[in-house]
This record gives structure tokens, sequence and C-alpha cells, in this order.
């Protein structure tokens, strides 16, 4: 994989990661309001710990691709 190639990814994967996140903060704010209202949240958090899991993912996938970026750029 070359450097263009890498920092396309590398872009790519920074959207997934800051999207994510954002998912997040609204799974976790849809809990709170489940629970604040009296409702079963066992769904809502079941869902929120399958996207934990995919974060988890794409975080690992963009600091391998920032760790190949380091690798193309400084020690060539």
């Amino acid at each position: 994989m070359g450097l263009a190639e890498t920092l396309g990814l590398l872009s790519h994967a920074r959207r997934r990661v800051a999207d994510g996140n954002k998912c997040l903060v609204a799974q976790r704010m849809i809990i709170e309001d489940l629970e604040r209202d009296g409702y079963d949240t066992l769904d809502a958090i079941l869902f929120l710990e399958y996207l934990e899991e995919a974060q988890a993912e794409y975080v690992a996938y963009r600091n391998r691709l920032e760790r190949k970026l380091y690798e193309l750029v400084i020690l060539d």
C-alpha cells in the first residue's frame, strides 16, 4: 500500500471513528431517556455494546493506518 492510498484510507477511517463516537453518544442518550421514562433498556444496552465493539474495530484499523503512514513517511 502506497502513501496516497494510505492517506485516503486513513481519512475515511478517521471519519468513521468520529461518526462512531457520535453514534455512541446518541445511543447512551437514548438509554438515559428510556431509563428516565421507566422503559426496559436491555435491547438498547445490547445495541450499545455492539456499537462499542464496532467502534473498537474502527479505532484499531485507524491506528494501524496511522502506523503504516508513519512507516511510509518517516522510515522510508
